[in-house]
């Protein structure tokens, strides 16, 4: 199974662990794009990328697209990024 199969698969799977709804969201360019206004949406995808996707050395970073007149809903950008080790 491809890293982006799998990673959407364990992400859907922590939603219906919860018993929350999966929020619209598609792969781009290596960028999983996803479209929610709860952050605590981001907590659940960050967790099963990490335990369930991820090799030990990765993690991931989101960064927030505001809404804007032509799109008026939130957007965050998910990439995959080195992990820093903490001293």
């Amino acid at each position: 199974m491809g890293l982006e199969t799998k990673a959407l698969h364990q992400i859907e799977k922590a939603f219906n662990e919860v018993g929350a709804d999966t929020p619209k969201m598609h792969w781009q360019y290596g960028t999983l794009w996803i479209e929610t206004e709860d952050k605590n949406d981001l907590e659940l995808v960050k967790q099963a990328m990490i335990e369930d996707v991820l090799a030990p050395n990765c993690t991931v970073q989101f960064s927030e697209m505001k809404p804007t007149e032509r799109e008026p809903w939130t957007e965050w950008a998910m990439d995959i990024v080195e992990a820093k080790e903490v001293a």
